[in-house]
């Protein structure tokens, strides 16, 4: 009987003891789960979009000139041919606590912004920034303060370098001598709706490479009067010269006006002025030791010290709604900068310029745009290209785009 009831005791035993070895296998199995503090069922965010945009155009030079490149410009800027002026794929987000956006792009104008990065470093060059459009990430700081930072486009000046979002297909003097992209951290802040500012950091002046060892600041303030009529202010100012040189301080103000005055009427104009220290100049004068050795140990007078030379933009823009299909819009554009701080010439009055411009635009063709544009520009010098390897103080060119945005 005894010998029955160890046994017995011993079967219960044992199936008491593998119940209790799978629960805490099964326990051990819940418990050692590697920790993750991040969700591992992250999804897609709704606001992901996908976008692309490419623009191509034909331009037919009047002047006829040799060269297939014109000067003083970066859009539209290849003559008597068919080519991709700008064409970029991108994806962007915006959630409630942040936002981004990357694009890359292709085109002549790319080749033609990008020109002045620099290309002697091996781990940051021209070959592998140019395709770059934007690439930033921004974080909500506060309900109305966002924070930005990466490669974004330009603020200053009213024209884009997207095409379709102006109502002229090539830019102005004024928007082609300013930058069309940014790197750095920017911080923007609305105040009302009616008021919005923002500041910036950037690397330079339409740099992602930067030049030297300081640090550029924008800045940027915007203010609604009516839905109708807004102003923008844009500032910069930054040194750009590479570190062997003087400091050339730059100083930047642009100021815009819109006015939508009617639905089939709307006027816009901006003016700009620019300033930047004059690069070191040195004249030989002996007559400074002689005159007292103590102050000037050099026979040498630096010239332009504390001089500036200055540049300026005025541009007007009116635009016609004559139908849902149809746009009929002008410009009429003044550049002045006799002393070649940004338009370098190599003539007696540097680029002393005015530019008129018609565009019309057939609108029905949405999301796509064709477009038809004249243009004529004259200087005071004989800056642009003509035939027979001449130069002429007038060029008029005639651009066929189409464009489309997805």
């Amino acid at each position: 009987m005894i010998k029955e009831f160890c046994i017995l005791f011993f079967i219960l035993s044992l199936s008491i003891f593998s119940e209790a070895i799978e629960k805490e296998s099964s326990v051990k199995t819940t418990d050692t789960k590697p920790f993750n503090p991040l969700p591992t069922d992250q999804v897609l965010p709704k606001s992901l979009k996908f976008g692309a945009f490419i623009d191509a155009y034909y331009l037919y030079n009047l002047n006829l000139p040799k060269g297939t490149e014109r000067k003083f410009t970066t859009q539209g800027v290849r003559n008597n041919e068919f080519n991709i002026n700008l064409a970029h794929i991108d994806v962007k987000v915006e959630e409630d606590k942040y936002r981004g956006r990357i694009a890359l792009q292709w085109g002549t104008s790319v080749n033609s912004n990008y020109a002045g990065e620099i290309s002697k470093d091996v781990t940051s060059n021209q070959a592998s920034v140019k395709n770059i459009q934007e690439a930033y990430v921004g974080f909500r700081l506060s309900k109305s303060t966002w924070v930005d930072g990466g490669i974004f486009f330009g603020n200053i000046g009213r024209e884009s370098w997207i095409s379709q979002q102006n109502w002229n297909y090539t830019r102005a003097f004024a928007l082609d001598y300013v930058p069309y992209y940014s790197t750095g951290v920017k911080l923007s802040h609305e105040f009302s709706d009616k008021l919005s500012m923002q500041l910036q950091i950037l690397n330079g002046w339409q740099i992602i490479t930067d030049t030297n060892r300081d640090k550029s600041f924008g800045s940027q303030i915007k203010y609604l009067f009516t839905p109708k009529l807004s102003m923008t202010l844009n500032q910069y100012v930054g040194n750009d010269a590479p570190d062997n040189e003087r400091r050339q301080v730059r100083l930047y103000n642009n100021t815009i006006l819109e006015w939508n005055v009617l639905e089939w009427l709307s006027l816009a104009g901006q003016f700009d002025i620019g300033a930047q220290k004059a690069k070191q100049s040195l004249v030989y004068e002996p007559w400074l030791q002689s005159y007292n050795p103590a102050l000037f140990s050099s026979p040498y007078r630096d010239a332009a010290a504390s001089a500036y030379k200055q540049w300026y933009h005025g541009t007007f823009w009116i635009s016609f709604n004559l139908s849902p299909d149809y746009r009929l819009s002008f410009r009429l554009e003044r550049m002045y900068d006799p002393l070649q701080v940004v338009a370098s010439t190599g003539t007696r009055n540097g680029f002393m310029t005015n530019g008129y411009t018609t565009t019309f635009d057939i609108l029905s063709f949405h999301p796509g745009l064709l477009r038809f544009e004249y243009a004529y520009r004259r200087s005071a010098d004989a800056v642009f290209e003509y035939r027979n390897s001449l130069t002429s103080k007038k060029e008029d060119f005639l651009v066929v785009a189409f464009s489309m945005k997805l």
